[in-house]
């Protein structure tokens, strides 16, 4: 029996009252509530007699459903069921949870309810995937660091997040050096020269460790900590003219006119308003994934249609963000579906009712419109491959071909310098073209008119006076 099935519905009269046997209106029951009688104060008199059930006041016992605040209704329950709800859904929502008590595996030592079948990882269990992806970073570091461990926990751990936005990125490019290290049997950070790094890098290119490349100055600043806090004696064995190289440019790649409306097809037919929501605010206001996840209602502003983008971001500064027509339209119909069940602000949540999160954003976009996910087919159209990301250069690129100037596309995607924006703005050929040509015609304009002499008031007075 499925546990859709342990939930059955009544229809007017198909029951009667057990005590006075008046007919019942609709109603459902689930395990633990399937007594139910009339409501009446004779039959409840009766029925709180009986020793063999428990009988429950009305708004005495809260609902153990999950994210559900309501009170159980009045009515006898079973004394042996393991958990009592409000409604069949809450306990279809409970029942998923489980009933056996587990504790975390990722260290924090919450306990937690799950299933009884529920198949341990590595032995230990974990609350969700954000604890289990704790336990295995620090695994990670545990047998990337090898015996520089403890130097390595109090860097990322300790220094490093209050000077990193996110230290993700940090571990990335340092666990891989640690573990060259390892190869290498140095166990010292005295013992590292140049010459180590250099073979750092030839050996990341070999074995095509893509991160590797990246980690010079993170190096650099490792060392700087470490020589700053007694962990080694000796300056920093990056050269940046040897071991530093320039990261190529890449050209901005917005969606062509035909890619947008492929995307909003695929969105329409097999997406869902969540998904579109995102889109629109990624089209239009050119918010990256993850502040687009970090949004709460309270910063849509539909007066002044607008976004505040909170901290933390990846320019480290707060801004406000322009949205227009589709935003608003979509917003409205995720506002339509938003369960108000779940307990949090946050302007988007999953189907579990709990926020958003960017990677599972990104990955739940994959899904829907690329052919292949993870190396699964799943759709026969679509994308071959999908970033969001590529909404914010179309967001810039239309802004320039629509003649916003460079400040407006700046404050718009929240870039602070011009370099930064040009990498996401694509200038129209046709456009630039154009351009050029104006500007070409206005310079032989000006060779052509007659020079004017600028003359000193003096000089100026002379010559009235002459001609005078």
């Amino acid at each position: 029996m499925t546990n859709e099935e342990h939930v059955r519905k009544y229809n007017a009269g198909d029951r009667a009252c057990p005590v006075c046997t008046s007919p019942l209106p609709a109603h459902e029951t689930w395990p633990g509530a399937r007594y139910k009688f009339c409501g009446g104060a004779v039959c409840a008199r009766i029925l709180k007699q009986s020793k063999r059930y428990m009988y429950i006041e009305a708004n005495r016992r809260k609902c153990e459903g999950p994210n559900c605040d309501n009170f159980i209704p009045e009515g006898r329950y079973d004394l042996r069921a393991d958990f009592l709800t409000c409604s069949g859904e809450c306990w279809l929502r409970r029942r998923s949870k489980g009933t056996r008590l587990l504790t975390c595996g990722c260290g924090c030592g919450q306990e937690f309810l799950g299933k009884a079948e529920r198949r341990p990882t590595n032995g230990l269990y974990f609350l969700n995937s954000k604890h289990y992806g704790v336990y295995q970073r620090e695994q990670h570091m545990i047998a990337s660091c090898g015996p520089l461990l403890p130097i390595a926990n109090k860097y990322f751990n300790g220094w490093a997040p209050s000077h990193y936005r996110e230290t993700d990125t940090v571990r990335s490019c340092m666990y891989p050096f640690f573990e060259f290290l390892q190869i290498r049997g140095i166990n010292s950070l005295d013992d590292v020269t140049p010459k180590i790094i250099t073979d750092y890098l030839i050996w990341g290119r070999e074995t095509d460790r893509r991160k590797v490349a990246n980690s010079p100055s993170f190096i650099s600043t490792f060392y700087k900590w470490a020589r700053a806090t007694g962990y080694c004696t000796i300056a920093s064995p990056v050269v940046p003219l040897v071991h530093q190289t320039r990261k190529p440019k890449r050209l901005p790649r917005p969606l062509k006119k035909d890619q947008l409306a492929y995307l909003w097809e695929l969105l329409t037919t097999r997406g869902n308003a969540r998904l579109r929501l995102a889109a629109a605010i990624a089209e239009e206001a050119g918010l990256r994934i993850g502040e687009i996840c970090r949004l709460r209602l309270e910063d849509l502003d539909l007066v002044r249609k607008r976004l505040f983008v909170r901290l933390p971001n990846k320019g480290n500064r707060e801004r406000f963000a322009f949205f227009s027509e589709k935003t608003e339209r979509y917003y409205a119909e995720w506002m339509a579906e938003r369960d108000p069940r779940c307990k949090h602000d946050h302007l988007l949540h999953n189907t579990r009712l709990n926020p958003c999160l960017g990677a599972a954003l990104a990955a739940e976009f994959s899904r829907v419109l690329c052919k292949t996910h993870l190396g699964r087919k799943l759709n026969e159209e679509g994308f071959d491959q999908w970033s969001t990301h590529a909404l914010r250069h179309t967001m810039a690129s239309n802004l320039a071909a629509a003649g916003a100037d460079a400040m407006t596309v700046m404050q718009s995607g929240g870039w602070q310098t011009y370099e930064a924006m040009c990498g996401y703005t694509e200038i129209d050929t046709e456009m630039a073209r154009r351009g050029y040509d104006e500007a070409m015609k206005h310079a032989a304009q000006q060779k052509q008119a007659p020079r004017k002499k600028a003359i000193s008031l003096a000089e100026f007075i002379e010559r009235e006076q002459k001609k005078a």
